[in-house]
């Protein structure tokens, strides 16, 4: 076991017991499902998804790369937006954002297009054969970000793809913020 998690309690039962008492909210889209979906998307000029989304994806971009077959694409334009793009995916309230702008999204339809369970097929099926991203030549500059949660790590991971040296402060044991520390965070506020 991880030393900085020796704090905490061992899980009882078995991975298969605990995976059943724990799943995401909606099941991973199947290839044919992703296929499926991304088909229904109109690839909107003015891409009213694209901006409600709070971190920029270009999200008819990626949908069309899902429907060309081009995954890894589809992951590509995700992270260039959002390095944190597969998090996001399964905590992101679409309903309320991209979902909710989605031209489908009307009277007749209803059903706009899934576009946080495409986002979350990209990143899951994403097989680079290298890290997806070059670094710029180095400024010689350092730059400090305070706090390892996802808005410091990724900022620290934009301020190293322009070429800076980053040095990540933290104070907690391990980085990650509300992604690692959540649920503690929210019962120790609810005391």
């Amino acid at each position: 076991m991880i030393e900085s998690l020796n704090h905490l309690p061992r899980a009882g039962g078995t991975h298969d017991a605990l995976s059943e008492r724990f799943t995401d909210l909606a099941p991973p889209l199947t290839a044919r499902q992703a296929a499926i979906e991304s088909a229904r998307c109109l690839y909107c000029y003015d891409a009213p998804c694209t901006r409600a989304c709070p971190t920029g994806i270009d999200v008819a971009s990626f949908i069309r790369n899902i429907h060309d077959h081009n995954i890894d694409g589809a992951a590509t334009t995700i992270l260039q937006a959002n390095i944190f793009g597969g998090s996001c995916a399964r905590v992101c309230p679409t309903e309320i954002l991209c979902e909710d702008a989605c031209v489908r999204n009307n009277a007749l339809e209803a059903q706009p297009v899934k576009i946080g369970l495409l986002q979350r097929h990209a990143i899951d099926n994403a097989r680079f054969d290298g890290h997806p991203f070059q670094r710029a030549a180095a400024t010689g500059k350092t730059v400090a970000v305070v706090g390892a949660g996802p808005a410091g790590l990724s900022c620290a991971h934009r301020l190293a793809m322009l070429g800076h040296d980053v040095v990540v402060f933290e104070a907690r044991e391990k980085s990650g913020g509300l992604n690692e520390y959540g649920r503690a965070m929210t019962v120790a506020k609810a005391r």
